[in-house]
């Protein structure tokens, strides 16, 4: 057996080792274990979560006492410069929070211009507000110097995981200040709070609220890296899921008078995707979801050709492992079929008879785990279209899964699950227990 002396002497052996620790642990074995202490020490500074993943409006506080650790001791006096990965607040390119009142936005832009920083992913929520020129100046000045250092990196050498309202990421200044291509992990809310169309879009306030969003809103994503492999998905709560169970904007569930939706006609926000996904050449992981979803009765649906050159887009992404889209995407008739290098999809909202047909027909090439939650129309927001009725789809054309779960198809489409079992024989046996129970007339499974 090998001594502890011979493990710690195998930095990667001990990295290896730690990785299977929690970081409380980590802390306890540093502060027990003096041959262990060089690696645990680099491990603990490897990742700076710059808030309290508890406390998510801590206002900062832990930029803050990293501030004033900097300030008594000096950046070569304390672990920064074994910093590979970065978690900024949801609120942190704002001029209130702490990452930029406590100044530790200017040491990290020192040390990505300075090159002392060797950081290899930046989990970023791009939400931008300023109140004054100098604020706009300080948040941007560090935008730009964190591009630059983008720039230089290859993408197996640094990565971002951004969260962002597409709005904000219109083409133009903004999509300018960030290097898209280094993008892996993209989260887009879509904001349905306005009406949807060109013409009755809500004012965007330009200084406050840049990106669509309204103060006290808690929302907050937190990157989390799959993997290249689908090993960890084996279990079916490890899937993509939306973040809760109750009725909510997904189900339509606010209690107001309905308004003709005219979403699926605004070309704005589809030419803004189409041009956002065209250069995530790198993209890896993509969630699209709605935050807010008013009470709208929708009408039939027509496929505009930017709405079919956003679709073309997100077919064609290059490198696309995970696909998450839940609510509402345009309109429930519009189908989003994954590319080809997709092993994992997610649909979660309500759907149309339309949207089932574009399923039925899709290959869904490569996807071995499949997720569908069919949302009750509750408010009978398809009531004025002629496509939200209740129907067999008679076959699928996916063939290849592993791992499939299906909710609430019965509310319109009662022979899916049978339908996916006699397709995929090769589906796992808990996949094949959960839809043999759900399937009508089965009673094993297959």
């Amino acid at each position: 057996m090998a001594s502890l002396s011979a493990i710690c002497a195998i930095r990667e052996l001990s990295y290896e080792i730690i990785q299977y620790l929690s970081p409380s642990d980590i802390f306890s074995l540093l502060l027990t274990c003096k041959l262990f202490y060089p690696v645990c020490y680099q491990s603990l500074w490897s990742t700076l979560r710059l808030y309290d993943k508890a406390k998510i409006n801590d206002r900062g506080r832990i930029c803050h006492k990293l501030s004033r650790l900097i300030n008594a001791r000096g950046v070569d006096n304390t672990g920064i410069q074994h910093i590979r990965t970065v978690l900024l607040h949801r609120y942190s390119l704002t001029c209130t929070n702490g990452f930029v009142r406590s100044g530790f936005i200017h040491v990290l832009e020192e040390l990505l211009k300075n090159g002392k920083l060797n950081l290899k992913h930046l989990d970023l929520r791009y939400n931008l507000s300023w109140h004054t020129d100098s604020e706009k100046e300080e948040l941007f000045g560090f935008l730009r110097h964190l591009r630059e250092y983008s720039q230089r990196r290859q993408p197996d050498e640094f990565s971002m995981a951004v969260t962002a309202n597409p709005i904000s990421l219109e083409p133009g200044l903004h999509i300018q200040i960030l290097d898209i291509g280094k993008i892996t992990s993209l989260d887009l809310e879509m904001d349905w709070w306005y009406g949807g169309s060109d013409n009755d879009e809500r004012p965007h306030h330009h200084h406050i609220y840049t990106n669509g969003l309204i103060p006290g809103e808690e929302s907050d994503s937190d990157f989390t890296d799959p993997g290249d492999s689908t090993g960890d998905l084996s279990d079916e709560e490890d899937w993509p899921c939306s973040t809760s169970d109750q009725p909510t904007a997904l189900d339509g569930s606010r209690l107001t008078g309905l308004q003709i939706d005219t979403s699926q006609q605004n070309t704005r926000l589809a030419g803004i995707l189409t041009h956002l996904l065209s250069q995530t050449t790198n993209l890896r992981f993509l969630t699209i979801r709605s935050i807010r979803d008013a009470g709208r009765q929708y009408t039939d649906f027509k496929l505009s050709p930017p709405l079919r050159s956003l679709q073309t887009t997100i077919k064609k992404l290059p490198r696309l492992h995970t696909l998450t889209i839940q609510g509402k995407f345009f309109h429930p008739s519009f189908f989003v079929a994954p590319p080809e290098s997709a092993k994992v999809v997610s649909y979660d909202g309500l759907v149309s008879n339309r949207w089932l047909r574009g399923f039925r027909e899709c290959q869904f090439t490569n996807v071995t785990h499949l997720k569908i939650k069919f949302r009750k129309d509750i408010q009978e927001r398809g009531k004025g279209c002629r496509d939200f009725r209740r129907r067999p789809v008679n076959y699928v054309q996916v063939s290849g899964l592993l791992q499939c779960n299906i909710e609430g198809s019965d509310n319109i489409a009662p022979d899916l699950e049978l339908c996916l079992l006699r397709a995929n024989p090769q589906l796992g046996e808990m996949s094949k227990r959960t839809l043999s129970k759900r399937a009508p007339g089965l009673e094993r499974p297959v």
